[in-house]
């Protein structure tokens, strides 16, 4: 719409500048045709005039045209005789009845033309000097109504006021058309980009065969451009998929071999306390590799994976497992799930965002924080959200919570077991619904809400 309001700008500019330069132009002509039709009137008077003892006069005045220099109104001509001071020695009959025309003499004695108003409409007199034998002795005016060249230039005015709006409309209108024509390739790029996700990386900007211009160019450029991130994403995925299934078997081999290790009777006690680091770093591994493989299968989620479940229903299955551990910790669970709220989800991806979630609410908040689950339908979105009144955390580390492997630098948080992968695999869960995961907190110790949206069914 801005390319269209520039280009109806534009024209309307240049409409306006052709517009005038062509209204002074017809103006400037109009008068020049009633200056020659004044000279005409002046010309035919002109041997009319004599000079006596009192100044310039007619003679045979009555003989002349006695109907143009009697008539009224706008279609009449206007004769006066002047002395050289501007007092009126002759005046047409016309002039009767109406209040003397103003003058608008020369400061010079010198032919000119000059525009008034008389009567309530525009007039334009013609002075002509008169000499007796080399003598200023006075002024011949002519006058008349420049009743036609002013409906001529409103007409004028008029057309070109109706024809630059209409103009501008039609330059509007074809812009907007024009430029959406035009830039409908951009749309798509961006629509495309827009779109583009982990579980949607084979979408491409379409384009025209038939058609080749700059913007088909950038099209290809940025179609091969996203087969080159489609094909280095799989390879990540695959490396990760393959590395996580290969170090599976290994760190299974390894922790039997420490627990046989550690049942051995000739194990020392400063044996052991080493062999049972190393258990636990075996099993922090295993954590980790598992958590690698849960983002593996999240990313092959596909669309007939899904299936249509009560949220609530779903949640609330989840919440009867953490109810005994929240017991023992002294802590409150609390929930308000909204019945019926219905929304295409993998159940078993999605409960995994409701135990991460619930996981960290108890992890990261202290003895007699209340946690409080809800489940509502907004719309058509479903809404999950879990919210303590923990360690909450700042905005440089709300940036970063939802990256892999990321634990904040707080020593709250590094005194607990974790690998930074959980919110990562909610997020990727949350997304491969359709969905957006968000956190919320007012800062450190000020607790914190974590918030997942998905389409409702």
């Amino acid at each position: 719409m801005r390319i269209a309001s520039w280009y109806a700008v534009s024209i309307l500019i240049l409409l306006t500048g052709f517009a005038g330069v062509t209204y002074v132009a017809f103006q400037r002509s109009l008068e020049g045709d009633f200056d020659q039709h004044l000279l005409h009137e002046l010309n035919v008077l002109l041997p009319l005039v004599e000079f006596g003892a009192e100044g310039p006069e007619f003679r045979r005045f009555e003989a002349m045209r006695t109907v143009a220099y009697q008539t009224d109104g706008v279609f009449g001509t206007y004769v006066r005789l002047l002395s050289p001071e501007g007092d009126v020695l002759y005046a047409s009959p016309n002039h009767q009845g109406h209040d003397p025309l103003l003058l608008a003499l020369p400061a010079t004695h010198v032919e000119s033309v000059a525009s008034k108003d008389w009567q309530g409409s525009p007039v334009r007199s013609h002075y002509h000097p008169l000499f007796d034998q080399g003598e200023f002795v006075g002024w011949l005016e002519v006058a008349g109504f420049e009743w036609s060249l002013d409906q001529e230039l409103r007409r004028l005015a008029g057309t070109f006021a109706i024809g630059i709006l209409v103009s501008v409309l039609l330059a509007m209108g074809g812009g907007y058309l024009l430029a959406r024509r035009s830039l409908r390739p951009v749309s798509q790029i961006t629509a495309v980009a827009n779109r583009l996700h982990a579980s949607e990386l084979d979408t491409r900007v379409p384009r025209d065969p038939d058609v080749q211009d700059e913007l088909t160019h950038l099209a290809d450029t940025i179609n091969a451009l996203l087969d080159r991130i489609q094909a280095s994403f799989h390879r990540e995925r695959r490396f990760s998929a393959n590395a996580a299934h290969e170090l599976v078997t290994p760190l299974a081999a390894m922790r039997g071999e420490v627990e046989l290790a550690l049942r051995g009777s000739e194990v020392s006690p400063d044996l052991a306390t080493r062999l049972q680091t190393v258990l636990e770093d075996i099993d922090r591994m295993t954590a980790i590799v598992r958590s690698l493989l849960q983002l593996s299968s999240v990313e092959r989620l596909e669309a007939s994976d899904l299936a249509r479940e009560d949220v609530s229903e779903l949640v609330g299955a989840h919440l009867a497992r953490f109810s005994d551990r929240a017991a023992v910790e002294g802590r409150e669970i609390l929930s308000d799930l909204e019945p019926g709220a219905f929304a295409p989800v993998a159940a078993d991806k999605f409960g995994r965002v409701v135990d991460v979630l619930l996981d960290n609410a108890l992890k990261y908040s202290g003895p007699g924080d209340p946690i409080t689950v809800s489940v509502s339908r907004k719309g058509n979105r479903v809404r999950l959200e879990v919210a303590d009144q923990g360690i909450g955390f700042g905005p440089e580390e709300a940036a970063h919570l939802f990256d892999r492997f990321y634990r904040a630098n707080s020593a709250a948080v590094q005194a607990l077991p974790g690998s930074g992968l959980g919110l990562a695999i909610a997020l990727a869960v949350v997304e491969a619904h359709g969905g957006v995961a968000e956190a919320h907190s007012a800062g450190p110790d000020q607790g914190a809400l974590f918030r997942a949206e998905i389409p409702a069914a």
